[in-house]
C-alpha cells in the first residue's frame, strides 16, 4: 500500500520520528520526543500501544476491521479512522499521566453493512484530556452502532472529558445509533456528550439537482463536505488517494 512504512512488531520500542505500519497483533512503546506516524491495517488483531511522556502519536487507521486497540497514554495520542467495511472494533483509551490527551475522529461510511464500535476512554490522573467525535453515514440498509464511553476517576481533577457522535441516514431502512455514556466521580472536572442524527435534507438534494448536477454527483458533493476533513487529515498522500477512490466508488456503486 505505502511502500515506505517500516513494519512494526510485537514489543517494539520506537524511540525516533517516522512513519510505521501495523497490520497483526502488535504490542509496541513509544518514547520519541518527535511526532510518530502510524498506520494500521490490521484485521482481527490485538494491538497495544503504550506512549510514554512528551511522545506524540499520530495514529491512523484504514482497511482495519473486527480488532481491538489498548492505548496507555502519558503524552499524547492523535487518531483519525476511515471505515467503509463490516466491521467490529474495539478502542479503549487509558489516560495515565497529568496532561495526557487523546483525540479521536471515527469516519464510518457503511452501505448495506453492520458497523459497531465501542470506545472507552478512562481518566485515571488530574488534568486529563480526551475528546472523542464519531460521523456515521448509513445507507442502502447499513446500520452503525458508536457505543461511547467516558470515565474520570475519583480525584482526577481538572480533566476534561468530550463526546459527540453525527449521524447522515439516506433513507428509511438504514440507522445510526449513538449510545453515550459519561461515568463522573469527580466534581472539579468537565464533561459533555452530544449526538446529533437524521436524514439528508431532500431540499438540499433537490436544489443542487437543479442546478444540473445528478442525483449522484449531488449526493457526492453534499457528502464530501463531512468526508473531506478526515482525508485531508492525513499526511501520506498516497494513503489519501486510495481512500478518497474508495469512498467515491463506495457512495457512486
Amino acid at each position: 500500500m505505502i511502500d515506505s512504512l517500516v513494519s512494526l512488531k510485537n514489543n517494539q520500542v520506537v524511540n525516533t520520528s517516522g512513519d510505521y505500519e501495523i497490520n497483526g497483533d502488535t504490542d509496541i512503546t513509544i518514547n520519541s520526543d518527535i511526532a510518530v506516524n502510524i498506520y494500521d491495517f490490521s484485521v482481527g488483531s490485538n494491538v497495544k500501544v503504550n506512549i510514554l511522556d512528551n511522545a506524540v502519536v499520530n495514529y491512523y487507521v484504514f482497511k482495519s476491521k473486527n480488532s481491538k486497540r489498548l492505548f496507555e497514554v502519558n503524552g499524547k495520542l492523535n487518531v483519525i479512522s476511515v471505515n467503509l467495511e463490516e466491521n467490529k472494533e474495539t478502542l479503549e483509551i487509558n489516560l495515565n499521566t497529568v496532561n495526557a490527551t487523546v483525540e479521536v475522529k471515527n469516519l464510518v461510511i457503511s452501505n448495506g453493512l453492520n458497523q459497531e464500535y465501542v470506545q472507552m476512554a478512562r481518566h485515571n490522573s488530574t488534568t486529563t484530556f480526551s475528546n472523542i467525535e464519531n460521523v456515521g453515514i448509513s445507507f442502502d440498509g447499513g446500520n452503525i452502532t458508536f457505543d461511547t464511553t467516558g470515565k474520570i476517576e475519583k480525584g482526577m481533577n481538572k480533566s476534561k472529558c468530550s463526546q459527540l457522535s453525527r449521524g447522515v441516514v439516506m433513507d428509511n431502512k438504514s440507522t445510526v445509533t449513538a449510545k453515550p455514556i459519561l461515568l463522573i466521580d469527580e466534581y472539579d472536572c468537565f464533561a459533555n456528550h452530544g449526538a446529533s442524527i437524521g436524514k439528508m435534507s431532500d431540499d438540499d438534494l433537490f436544489y443542487l439537482m437543479s442546478r444540473g448536477l445528478t442525483k449522484d454527483e449531488a449526493f457526492l458533493l453534499i457528502l464530501q463536505g463531512i468526508v473531506r476533513p478526515f482525508i485531508n487529515a492525513i499526511p501520506n498522500e498516497l494513503l489519501r488517494n486510495e481512500i478518497e477512490e474508495s469512498v467515491n466508488k463506495l457512495i457512486l456503486r
